[in-house]
């Protein structure tokens, strides 16, 4: 099994990170053809009890690399809605969490600089968030775009 990478501070009131956290993955979809953008969220809370999923339209996307980004914005949301305050996020996005974790670097896209400040402003209100890239593969909420639900347990990911 391969190793992932440590997650990297975000956001949050904390340096440190929380003994447990949550895990929050999330994806994009964007079908060029019908321009059908989809954010899916999957939150396992720190106990690993429970599985909370959700996955939303988003409305005029210009392409996959937005989708992303809305995914990752609507997924800090949905995990604060849901009392998460110590987050691990997870995306397969490498452009994506790589802009979150360089914040020095500069985006070109006008919806990368909003979703940016956005992600960046709503990981400040958590005690602590971290990022960190996955292999596709590895993403569980890639499966409800797919009509699966992943109730189920499973082995948190380190």
């Amino acid at each position: 099994m391969k190793r992932l990478d440590m997650f990297t501070r975000i956001g949050g009131m904390n340096n440190f990170r929380a003994p447990i956290c949550a895990l929050l993955q999330t994806d994009g979809s964007f079908h060029h053809r019908t321009g059908l953008s989809r954010v899916a969220m999957r939150l396992q809370n720190p106990a690993h009890t429970e599985i909370y999923q959700k996955m939303t339209v988003i409305p005029n996307a210009q392409d996959s690399t937005e989708t992303e980004w809305a995914s990752i914005s609507h997924g800090l949301l949905f995990a604060l809605e849901s009392g998460e305050r110590n987050l691990e996020v997870e995306n397969d996005n490498l452009g994506v969490v790589s802009a979150l974790i360089l914040k020095e670097k500069v985006m070109k896209q006008e919806y990368a600089k909003y979703y940016r400040y956005i992600i960046l402003n709503t990981a400040s209100k958590t005690e602590w968030t971290g990022i960190r890239w996955i292999p596709r593969e590895l993403n569980l909420a890639d499966a409800l775009f797919h009509g699966k639900s992943l109730k189920a347990k499973s082995p948190r990911l380190r």
